[in-house]
């Protein structure tokens, strides 16, 4: 493996046999297998200007970069249970309180150990510990409304020496079958570890002190279970941990400090499930550029628009010259009538000869043009607006698309790369790595894909008060083009049949469509300020 100061990659070595199998040029083109067009030439040398020319003897594939996820741990249940009860017996020794007494006062303070001392330096013990709900526990006062009851106040039983009642640090007792009914009810029914004293109108706490007697015998898997809500409320509480949202995944995500979050800029892979996701607000996948909290705006703006929108965005366009319906199935926007042989854009619908780069390439896709709007009445704001929601929906909905036709892809490439080597000619020596470029860039296509959708719930939302002639906007949209052209370019190489494919066209435009995936990010992760 091949390494630069930069970046890590796969390194291929080029030899004749492998040459005869990845090259379907003709022998005159054999002198610059290295085919970048101009566009990706110029993007590269601007890119950096000191770069070795690549090689036909010698290439790599830039693995697709980011964020190091390496401080952002992937922990069973198991193993975070001792951190909170590591933290809970800080809390016991500091203040002399129990376990359970120094459970519910974390709880109430988030479980941040940090936040309740800070709240014992500055206020009075006594309101900490009515607002935790421990107020009788710590202080040994009782109730006075509880009185020594010799009769449950739930079934009204009489207690007896066998079956004595037993009370809470507030005075308020219950004999053992209902403690039983109560805890089972808690854990079971309700699903959470919290709850209040069982007499009306008392705020004391029900700590394990009274659940685990009331369960630990009688129902050993519900104290267990009981145990795993109280994880479960210590990582809900917590910043620096998050459930993994895979299907029936239970693998928790956590960062030993803020700082090891930023550095993952919030992000986490489950090594269990292989489910990448944003521990800042749970979403099932990473979601750069956008805030969380503009995509959960976006998601619920969706919901909202969904009947309007599911309306427009039907399954099958026209073609723009005969109109016969046409049914999109793969993940290129590029199409081809199958009767009349036009070739147009899926997503504009323009004539493909329309979008190379002489002619403003993919500005015509990702560019909303509000000045085909008109009017000034309520009714044409709205429809202004709807118009622009579309606009910006249908192409995170086509980008959507293309992420899922790309992980199709990804999950059918390495069943390719077996049946190659299965079929290879016995004068080749078939190597896992010999075509594990293709992997790498099927990787990178479904990172782009997912890239490119969130940029326009970014722009939607960063750009909606912008003028159209915007600096700002017009620098983001020309990084957003870039991207989406190379994006194209690499999901059209990486269709072809295997034998067909052209190994060093692959690897090059795999290293260019990673260029511009960091440059889109670095650009408005940088506040969208760059040199002019």
């Amino acid at each position: 493996m091949s390494m630069s100061d930069e970046n890590e990659y796969y390194a291929y070595s080029s030899d004749e046999d492998d040459n005869d199998v990845f090259m379907s040029q003709n022998d005159d083109d054999e002198d610059d297998d290295t085919s970048l067009d101009p566009d990706e030439k110029e993007a590269m040398a601007l890119e950096n200007p000191n770069a070795a020319p690549v090689q036909s003897s010698f290439y790599t594939a830039a693995v697709p970069s980011s964020p190091t996820t390496a401080t952002i741990r992937m922990m069973k249940t198991s193993e975070l249970w001792p951190t909170l009860q590591q933290r809970c017996d800080e809390v016991t020794e500091m203040l002399g309180v129990s376990q359970a007494t120094a459970m519910a006062l974390l709880q109430s303070y988030q479980f941040s150990k940090e936040r309740l001392m800070e709240s014992y330096t500055n206020d009075d013990p006594e309101t900490i510990w009515k607002r935790a709900g421990v107020y009788h526990r710590c202080s040994g006062n009782q109730n006075p409304e509880a009185s020594a009851a010799d009769m449950c106040p739930i079934c009204m039983e009489d207690a007896s020496p066998t079956s004595p009642l037993k009370a809470m640090p507030c005075g308020h007792a219950f004999c053992g079958d209902c403690w039983t009914d109560f805890a089972v009810n808690l854990v079971q029914h309700e699903g959470r570890a919290s709850s209040t004293c069982p007499h009306a109108g008392c705020p004391e706490v029900v700590t394990q002190d009274e659940i685990q007697p009331a369960l630990e015998q009688s129902h050993p898997n519900l104290w267990n279970k009981y145990q795993q809500f109280q994880l479960k409320a210590f990582v809900e509480a917590n910043t620096l941990t998050r459930w993994c949202p895979g299907p029936g995944c239970e693998r928790i995500a956590w960062a030993p400090t803020a700082s090891a979050m930023d550095a993952a800029i919030g992000l986490a892979h489950c090594d269990h499930c292989d489910t990448r996701f944003c521990m800042m607000c749970g979403h099932n996948e990473p979601h750069r550029p956008v805030p969380c909290r503009s995509l959960q705006v976006w998601h619920d703006k969706c919901r909202d628009e969904s009947e309007t929108a599911n309306w427009i965005l039907a399954n099958t366009k026209e073609c723009p010259s005969c109109v016969t319906r046409i049914e999109k199935n793969n993940g290129c926007n590029h199409m081809t009538c199958q009767k009349c042989r036009h070739e147009f854009c899926w997503i504009c619908m323009g004539d493909w000869r329309e979008h190379d780069a002489n002619t403003g390439g993919y500005y015509k896709c990702n560019k909303y043009d509000a000045s085909q709007e008109g009017g000034s009445s309520d009714t044409d704001a709205a429809r202004r607006q709807l118009n622009r929601y579309l606009h910006y929906y249908k192409r995170y909905h086509a980008h959507e698309e293309g992420q899922k036709f790309a992980l199709k892809q990804l999950r059918e490439t390495e069943q390719r790369m077996i049946q190659w080597q299965e079929l290879s000619s016995s004068k080749v020596t078939a190597k896992w790595s010999d075509v594990e470029f293709l992997k790498v860039a099927n990787e990178l296509l479904v990172e782009c894909r997912r890239v490119l959708k969130y940029t326009y719930v970014y722009a939607y939302y960063a750009f909606e008060h912008e003028p159209a002639n915007s600096l700002t906007r017009d620098r983001f949209e020309y990084h957003q083009e870039m991207l989406e052209k190379f994006t194209e370019h690499l999901s059209e190489l990486s269709e072809k049949p295997l034998e067909q494919m052209n190994r060093t066209d692959v690897v090059n435009q795999t290293r260019v469509v990673d260029r511009f995936l960091q440059n889109i990010l670095k650009y408005v992760e940088d506040g969208m300020e760059e040199a002019a």
